[in-house]
């Protein structure tokens, strides 16, 4: 089976994961990443892959024969770019991990990753330009646009809004709604629905006045 030619646009490491990860384990193949022609440094590219403007792009390659994915982390970033490519008549690939757990009945948008440490229940949706990283998601869960779930636990019957951030170790109990634009920061536990636009972040990590010396001759023995 003749592979889908596929554009990254993005020049970052998450780009490079990206890359690397349709290539081993999809049916596309990568034959550039793109950027903005005021963002490229040809000098200091060391990819075997060409990099190639984003003008050249949008003006010479068609939207039959190339498929686009938007490799950049920052919700509202990559969302001006999915409505750019969307608007030009791109199709946008999504990349599902074959070493992930997930079940047939996913439902799934446009541009969405799922990297191979996540577990999906049954009964989930997610919505188009959402990224998830190494997080278990809950039956019934429902992901909105736009949004990065990282390291993050859900139970069932979950909705999670557009926009959204979900970050390391971060719980949310089951049947609660995070509305959209909502900041949940790391190790941050969510037990009642969150309104627009709020931030939870968990009070961080204490120093000790102790050093690991003293720890090691008292209590590793």
């Amino acid at each position: 089976m003749e592979k889908k030619k596929l554009i990254i646009y993005g020049v970052g490491r998450f780009a490079e994961y990206v890359q690397y990860v349709f290539e081993q384990d999809s049916s596309y193949i990568v034959e550039a990443f793109c950027i903005e022609s005021k963002l490229m440094d040809l000098q200091t590219w060391k990819s075997k892959i060409p990099l190639i403007s984003l003008e050249v792009f949008l003006k010479e390659y068609s939207v039959e024969n190339y498929f686009v994915f938007v490799a950049v982390g920052n919700n509202n970033i990559r969302k001006h770019f999915f409505l750019l490519f969307k608007e030009n008549g791109f199709s946008l690939a999504n990349y599902i991990s074959t070493q992930c757990s997930s079940w047939p009945n996913l439902r799934l948008g446009e541009n969405i990753f799922i990297d191979e440490g996540c577990v999906l229940q049954p009964f989930i949706e997610i919505g188009d330009n959402s990224i998830l990283f190494t997080s278990q998601i809950g039956h019934h869960t429902h992901i909105g646009k736009h949004s990065l779930i990282s390291g993050a636990k859900t139970g069932g019957n979950v909705k999670i809004g557009d926009n959204c951030y979900v970050g390391l170790n971060a719980s949310i109990k089951q049947n609660i709604s995070v509305a959209d634009n909502s900041i949940v920061g790391m190790g941050c536990i969510i037990e009642k629905d969150t309104d627009l636009n709020e931030v939870y972040t968990h009070k961080g990590t204490v120093k000790r006045k102790i050093d690991a010396t003293q720890i090691s001759s008292r209590f590793l023995r």
